[in-house]
Order: C-alpha cells, then sequence, then structure tokens
C-alpha cells in the first residue's frame, strides 16, 4: 500500500468508480500514476512499487529443504508483492494471493494489466476473494505470509484488518507457520513497537528497510519462527 499526493499541476481523471465495502472506490489517473481511492483514503498507488517487490522477495529467504513451498500473500495491489515472490520461490511453489476488495482484483486485470504483467496467470498462483486472516487460519505447513493489506501494522485501511497485527493474530500464524517459517508485514513509516509484539509472541524479529530509487521508503517487519 502507498500513499501519495498529487503534484501540482497534475490532471485527475476519474476512469471507473465501484461500490464495496460502505462506500465508493474510485480508480483514477494523474499523469502515468494509478490511484485506487476509497474516499480520502488511498488505498493503492502505482507512484512507488519497487520497496513492495522487494518486500516479495523476502520469501526467497524461507525456501525448504524439502522443496515443499506455500506462500500465503495478503493484499494483491498492483501485483508487485506477488511479482517479487514469483522470482525466487520455486517453480512448483503454491501461491496464495488473498484480496479482499473486488475493485483490486478487476483493476488488476483491466487497467493495470500491464503493471501486474501476468504475474496471475502464472500456475502457481491461485487468487481468493477473502479476509486474508481466514485464509491464515485455514492453512497449515506455509513458508511464508507476506502482509501488504495496509499502510503498516498501526494505520488499516479497513477497521477489520486490525486483528491481523494483534497477538491473537500472531499467534493463529505460528500455528499455521511450519518451523523456519516467516510472517512479515510491510509498513509505509516506522512501526517498531511490532517487533516487541513478534518478540512476545515467540518470533525471531528483525526490520528490513525498503528502498525506492535508492532512498528507504518502507520497512519490513520480519517474524522467523525458528
Amino acid at each position: 500500500m502507498s500513499r501519495t499526493s498529487n503534484p501540482a499541476g497534475t490532471k485527475t481523471e476519474i476512469l471507473r468508480t465501484f461500490v464495496e465495502h460502505g462506500g465508493t472506490i474510485a480508480l483514477r489517473r494523474r499523469g502515468e500514476v494509478l490511484d485506487l481511492v476509497l474516499g480520502n483514503v488511498v488505498l493503492l498507488s502505482s507512484a512507488a512499487l519497487e520497496t513492495e517487490r522487494t518486500f516479495g522477495r523476502l520469501a526467497g529467504e524461507v525456501i525448504p529443504s524439502d522443496g515443499r513451498m506455500t506462500v500465503i500473500i495478503g493484499g494483491l495491489g498492483f501485483g508487485s508483492t506477488l511479482r517479487g515472490v514469483l522470482e525466487v520461490v520455486p517453480s512448483d511453489a503454491r501461491v496464495i494471493v488473498v484480496e479482499k476488495v473486488r475493485a483490486v482484483a478487476e483493476v488488476a486485470r483491466a487497467e493495470a494489466a500491464d503493471l501486474v504483467a501476468g504475474a496471475l496467470d502464472d500456475p502457481r498462483v491461485t487468487l481468493e476473494q477473502a479476509d486474508v486472516a481466514d485464509v491464515i487460519a485455514r492453512e497449515r505447513d506455509v513458508s511464508a505470509v507476506l502482509l501488504d493489506v495496509d499502510n503498516g501494522p498501526d494505520w488499516a485501511s479497513f477497521r477489520t484488518n486490525a486483528r491481523l497485527y494483534a497477538d491473537s493474530a500472531l499467534a493463529q500464524a505460528k500455528t499455521s507457520l511450519r518451523p523456519g517459517g516467516m510472517y512479515a508485514v510491510w509498513s509505509g513509516y516506522p512501526a517498531d513497537a511490532f517487533v516487541g509484539r513478534l518478540k512476545r509472541a515467540g518470533f525471531v524479529a528483525r526490520v528490513v528497510p525498503l528502498e525506492e530509487r535508492g532512498v528507504v521508503r518502507a520497512r519490513a517487519y520480519v517474524g522467523e519462527l525458528r
């Protein structure tokens, strides 16, 4: 997820709108940038996607020795986290992308198709319209859970997303992950209190800086189950 401002003089065009989750989501174009906006909240922006691609590549750090790998991605966005995952996981990996906003999935197949670059057609990928918390609770023997559904653990785009960062969610993740597995959260701002939460839950925690054009613009809060 990315929040951006509208540069002075940039023409804004509303391409189409969607009604869901109790509000109207607008797809807008600002120059070459695509945004999905709910009210005054930017849910997605194509202005800066490099940090998310790097975030997805973290899955390559936890490839199991037996080769069996399941990755859960919370949030499709414009496909950057997914593309990063596909770059590093085995050819027979199972990648579950969970997106609860119908508009995101529709735009990914249409206006943002060039950004997604065919990643949804990869045979390793399954796209589910669901709440990622429910999918995590359902799955077992997962190698990595990568959450990019909000701007960070203290800024939820939807109120129900707050449960993803709670102690109960981290306990559930431990049940779903295999030994050596990873639970990681993308954040567009410093959220170091989440490191303590990961440690209290029994994870080995670390912070990975994520760069956009050579400048740190986001962070991955990573917990590993050892």
